[in-house]
């Protein structure tokens, strides 16, 4: 009989790695344009704004998740 692994270290899916490569890059090449045509600090201000949001909306789903499993 085959063990589960049931542990968090898993791998991302290929077509999830190749997305999240390709939306850095067109992230960082975005900012690189604005920063050259004189907009960098706007620029990286957005997508601050934008990381920071993500991950406040994934801290608030974990919590959610948490919360509903013990009540």
């Amino acid at each position: 009989m085959r063990i589960a692994i049931t542990h968090d270290a898993w791998t991302w899916p290929k077509q999830a790695r190749k997305a999240a490569v390709t939306l850095v890059v067109i992230i960082i090449v975005g900012v690189l344009v604005a920063a050259a045509a004189g907009h960098g600090r706007a620029a990286l201000a957005a997508v601050a704004t934008a990381v920071l949001t993500v991950a406040v909306e994934e801290l608030f789903r974990a919590a959610l998740r948490h919360w509903l499993r013990v009540v």
